[in-house]
């Protein structure tokens, strides 16, 4: 018998979307925040570059075992209310100290509630809407979450330079306060567990209670997800390393107005990532996944390709607007094309995870990759390796990837026998 159609309370949807928000402003003091204070704090650079590499470590490793206990836990919430705990842990770390192994230990635990809160997250929503509406679920989960990220490093950036530095931080750990507030008015019953963990397809359920997940062998034997993962690990092989290669080239040509052009070419895609959220969201149902990756990997290309050839440092911040577009659409569509692609399975939160370590892969092969053909043939080879991969990407979407909105629940329902 098919799904009923699940009606989350007005209450639990609007806990969701606060829950995001405060998520993402708790984020957002690590990265760019915690470089600038140990650089300030008097770090080696390479000191600098190894605990946030430990952070990025720990981050790919929890994948797919955070994967496995968000499918596996009865209870999706108290995942999400751990990782809150441990973040704000962290924060309170850096707060207190900048010695190099209380920093290492923050990170580390830091970067492992990365295989936690986007599964958790979306594991909510899926559990709350059912695969129907997710991607209008997804969008408002984007839309609060770039909100987030918009607005507090903004806060951190004052803080920082008129309070001190550590105190972005402390701002972190007390942001995860209201986000378990928001966590705590989120009705558990109305999550459903099985629909949770894409037990539940979007046509006939695979099974009453003696429903049996689908074999590990058999998400490597999904093709659709393991071209998904490749354009996956495409994209962030091209865009990882854009922006730190434009700051770096940005530093050496126009120093006087780096900080204030790089605090744009930060800010401006979130904030059109927050406008296009809901457009996006119904794009996705009413056009398809593919014609949106196409465009992502179109203004990809095109915004590396200028990128390299623009005259003037300022001229790069209207062509942040093309990241924008890439943020709204793959912040989208990677947590909607796997649940596509893994409906019935009961395993929606292992693939997330495996897609998880595929893009972090992909990006440390760019960050070292581009480094090195930036340091040896200059900085326009290395953009020029950048919008090679985008391209590649692009056509890969266009000759390998099918459209997944409609795709046959009997794809990716697995055998119980």
């Amino acid at each position: 018998m098919p799904d009923s159609e699940p009606t989350p309370s007005r209450q639990s949807q609007r806990a969701l979307d606060w829950l995001n928000f405060f998520v993402a402003d708790a984020q957002t003091g690590f990265g760019p925040f915690l470089a600038v204070y140990l650089a300030a704090a008097g770090w080696h650079q390479g000191e600098i570059g190894l605990v946030l590499t430990a952070a990025a470590v720990a981050g790919m490793a929890s994948q797919v075992p955070g994967g496995l206990l968000v499918d596996a836990a009865q209870s999706k919430t108290r995942i999400m209310g751990v990782a809150l705990v441990l973040i704000a842990a962290s924060a309170v770390l850096l707060f207190l100290s900048h010695s190099f192994w209380l920093v290492m230990l923050a990170q580390v635990t830091y970067g492992a509630t990365a295989g936690l809160v986007g599964p958790a997250r979306n594991a909510i929503g899926l559990g709350l809407v059912g695969h129907v509406a997710l991607s209008r679920r997804l969008g408002r989960n984007n839309r609060f979450n770039a909100c987030g990220n918009a607005g507090t490093a903004g806060v951190m950036g004052v803080l920082g330079q008129y309070v001190g530095k550590q105190w972005s931080f402390m701002l972190s750990a007390v942001l995860c306060v209201p986000a378990l507030l928001a966590l705590s008015r989120i009705r558990p019953e109305e999550i459903d567990n099985d629909r949770a963990r894409g037990a539940r397809a979007r046509g006939p359920r695979p099974g009453n209670d003696g429903f049996t997940p689908a074999r590990y062998g058999d998400l490597v034997r999904n093709r659709p997800l393991m071209v998904f993962s490749l354009v996956l690990v495409l994209f962030q092989m091209a865009n990882a390393s854009a922006i730190p290669l434009t700051a770096a080239r940005l530093g050496q040509q126009d120093l006087a107005r780096s900080s204030l052009i790089l605090a744009g070419l930060v800010l401006v895609p979130q904030v059109l990532a927050a406008f296009l959220a809901t457009p996006v969201a119904g794009l996705a149902d009413s056009l398809g996944r593919k014609p949106l990756l196409l465009v992502a990997f179109a203004a990809l290309t095109v915004r590396i390709v200028l990128f390299s050839v623009v005259p003037d440092p300022l001229w790069l911040l209207p062509l942040q607007l093309l990241s924008g577009v890439e943020a709204a659409v793959l912040g989208l569509l990677t947590p909607l094309v796997v649940a596509d692609v893994t409906a019935g399975s009961g395993r929606y939160n292992l693939a997330q995870g495996a897609v998880g370590i595929a893009t972090g892969l992909g990006a440390a092969v760019s960050t070292v990759a581009v480094g090195y053909a930036a340091q040896w043939f200059g900085y326009t080879a290395g953009l020029c390796m950048l919008a090679t991969a985008a391209a590649v990407g692009f056509a890969v979407v266009l000759l390998m990837v099918r459209e997944t909105r409609h795709m046959p629940v009997a794809m990716t329902e697995p055998a119980t026998g």
